[in-house]
Formats: C-alpha cells, sequence, structure tokens
C-alpha cells in the first residue's frame, strides 16, 4: 500500500503546479461524482467548473475557475492525458468546439442580391408569358392573326 501512494506522489510531483493544486483542492473524477448541473455551493459535490445556487436566496454564484482558468486546467490535463478526470465544464475544446458550433447564416445559405434571389420566379413568370402570348396577341389583332397562328404550327412547306 506504501509503494501505490509513493507512486502517486511520484506522478503528482511531475503533474505541473496548476494542475497538481486542483486536483489537490479538487480530487480526480473517479473518486468524486460531481454534479452536472448547478447545485448548492455548500454541497459536496459541487463542480468547480459550473455555477452554483444559493439555496436560501435562490441566486447564483459564478464558478470558482473563470473560463481562462478552467481552458489552461484543461489543456495541462491534456498534456499529460488527465482529461477524463476532470469534472464536466460547459466550456467545448478542440474539434468538439467546432461540431456544436452553428454555422454562420450566410455560410449556409448566401443571401444574394435581389436581382439573384427573385431570378427563378422571374424566369417562371416570363416562359408562360411567352407561352401565353399568341393567345393574348389573338385577342387584341383578331382572327387574321389566329390564322397566321395556325399556319405557323403547321410548319414550313416543303418545296421539293
Amino acid at each position: 500500500m506504501a509503494s501505490t501512494k509513493s507512486t502517486v506522489a511520484e506522478v503528482f510531483a511531475k503533474l505541473p503546479p496548476v494542475l497538481s493544486k486542483f486536483f489537490q483542492q479538487y480530487p480526480p473524477t473517479p473518486l468524486v461524482k460531481y454534479a452536472r448541473k448547478p447545485i448548492s455551493f455548500k454541497a459536496g459535490n459541487m463542480n468547480p467548473f459550473l455555477m452554483s445556487i444559493n439555496k436560501a436566496t435562490k441566486k447564483y454564484r459564478e464558478p470558482i475557475f473563470s473560463l481562462r482558468k478552467q481552458s489552461e486546467i484543461y489543456k495541462a490535463a491534456l498534456e499529460f492525458g488527465l482529461e477524463s478526470l476532470l469534472p464536466t465544464m460547459n466550456k467545448k475544446f478542440g474539434l468538439e468546439k467546432f461540431r456544436t458550433k452553428k454555422p454562420m447564416k450566410g455560410v449556409v445559405r448566401f443571401k444574394g442580391s435581389k436581382d439573384e434571389r427573385t431570378a427563378e420566379a422571374r424566369r417562371v413568370k416570363r416562359e408562360e408569358a411567352i407561352a401565353k402570348a399568341d393567345e393574348i396577341i389573338t385577342k387584341i389583332r383578331g382572327p387574321k392573326y389566329q390564322r397566321k397562328v395556325e399556319k405557323r404550327k403547321l410548319g414550313p412547306k416543303n418545296l421539293f
């Protein structure tokens, strides 16, 4: 038993001061189950990375460690492969940060100019107008134009 305590002490001696001090105040996760939600600041399993709540006044307190300090602790733990021993935190790091990040509006769907946005509707409207053009002109010009349209539908005469 004494040999395991000495090996643990040797491991802690190799850790940077920020991390060793943190683990002295807040033991690693396997030893203590820290809360995943804000709870009373007097509770033994209070998460130092999350806000705490005063049950009497119902007011929230800031986390013990600021976001900057959290990132320092996390980066030091990541360097030694101990990030899984830290309590849960709201701050995201590395690729996880970009996987959960919502893309910007203009990147997903570019707004474009008004001309570009309405181009498709105008094209459809223009095609419908061209298709109905003969009917509209016939109403205005009369039956003489109607005969001309019918001749055009028959196609050109074959001279040979």
